[in-house]
């Protein structure tokens, strides 16, 4: 497979029980702003066909900065799996060729690999990760009509109003902690609530989702604090949650964050009486390697793929441990989407095209389409396949399958 590596509203949930990325929002306005200026020079047309060779497919991806630590090894795992498929011939003979190009976790950098995949005539630009980057390349690719498919992040700003060319497999994070909320409450009892956060374009949102579910569910909310991705030193946001002796932290946070947060915890000496409670953001090794061994067994989190000890014996698992890659929740979640894209491609019409690929998504019902993932469904009006969500608890510093939530 041919790489080039450069510097350049979700579902409703009920529940049942078993047992992010950003920087200050005027950057971010002002690579909108740009990003707009130049649609009309990046086409309408859309491309890519399989016709007469390769599936071309384009990945913007941080491989470097703030979440390269998680991002990478997702990145990894897919690749890994897109040379699986080669290896098997490929879809209907034809080779997947991924150009893959780092963007660092900055949305300028992002826009412009995209115009990239752009002039390139992708098929799809695919295997995005943080909710930083996607609100700027989505316009070019809607100009181009071009799919954006399963970022690991989300935004509620990409789906309202829904764009035609954007799909994710998540909900956002907002959906999962205001489906999340009751779940646990109703386990262990509703109580006080403070919510830390990572700085993103959706980070407001979540807050103002997770506040009305906290009191929809019985709760008392006490406190929203924020910083930007990256901080250092998190012990000014502890105090301050520690004053307000909560039952519960609620987490809309990256997991390099939540790690230093969590680690700011325990030099501090606070924790939540009951809980910390997360979304998919923080479902992964990345995170709970920084967590204490005393606050793990505090950690309930959601996540749309399966925990790496329910993996074994999956395909996945036999290719990343071919490839050297660790079988993790990133890398599993890497290979889960490298395979939900395999599923569409080998339903799109042939030869395949933007249009086809778009076209066998919006068709896509129930469909279990990967290992890792639940069954799939997209439709014209809903751009998000997933809408059945897993608990993770933590045992022996590993994630658990503790329940479940979903429609």
């Amino acid at each position: 497979m041919a790489r080039r590596h450069s510097g350049g509203a979700g579902p409703r949930f009920t529940a049942r029980a078993h047992g992010r990325f950003g920087t200050r929002r005027g950057a971010l306005a002002a690579v909108v702003a740009a990003a707009a200026l130049v649609l009309s020079a990046c086409g309408g047309s859309g491309s890519g066909s399989s016709a007469s060779g390769d599936i071309k497919l384009g990945i913007s991806v941080p491989l470097s900065g703030a979440v390269g630590s998680s991002c990478a090894p997702m990145n990894k795992a897919m690749l890994a799996w897109f040379d699986h498929v080669n290896a098997r011939g490929g879809i209907d003979g034809h080779k997947i060729k991924v150009d893959n190009r780092d963007d660092g976790y900055d949305a300028a950098r992002a826009v412009t690999n995209t115009k990239a995949f752009i002039a390139e005539k992708v098929v799809a630009v695919t295997g995005q990760c943080g909710s930083l980057q996607p609100p700027a390349q989505l316009p070019l690719l809607n100009a181009a009509k071009i799919p954006f498919m399963y970022v690991f992040g989300a935004s509620t700003t990409l789906l309202k109003p829904l764009s035609p060319m954007y799909f994710n497999l998540m909900p956002t994070y907002g959906s999962q902690l205001v489906a999340e909320i009751p779940w646990v409450f109703q386990q262990h009892g509703p109580g006080t609530v403070a919510l830390m956060s990572t700085v993103t374009p959706d980070s407001p949102t979540t807050a103002k989702q997770v506040e009305a579910a906290v009191k929809q569910a019985g709760g008392t909310f006490v406190g929203d604090y924020n910083a930007p991705p990256g901080t250092a030193d998190f012990s000014p946001e502890v105090l301050k949650m520690k004053q307000k002796h909560p039952d519960y932290v609620v987490l809309d946070q990256i997991p390099q964050d939540a790690a230093r947060l969590t680690q700011a915890m325990t030099d501090n000496g606070f924790a939540p009486k009951k809980f910390l409670v997360g979304s998919s953001a923080v479902s992964q090794q990345t995170f709970l390697a920084g967590v204490s061994a005393a606050l793990q067994p505090k950690l309930l989190v959601t996540s749309d793929t399966i925990a790496p000890s329910s993996a074994e014996g999956t395909d996945c698992v036999t290719v990343l441990k071919a490839a050297k890659i660790k079988v993790e929740g990133v890398t599993l979640r890497g290979c889960g989407t490298a395979q939900v894209v395999e599923s569409v491609l080998k339903a799109a019409r042939k030869p395949i095209s933007s249009q086809s690929v778009v076209t066998a998504m919006e068709s896509m019902s129930q469909v279990k389409a990967s290992e890792i993932y639940p069954p799939i469904t997209f439709s014209a009006t809903n751009h998000v396949g997933v809408s059945n969500l897993y608990i993770f608890g933590v045992k022996n510093g590993a994630f658990y399958q503790a329940g479940s939530i979903g429609g």
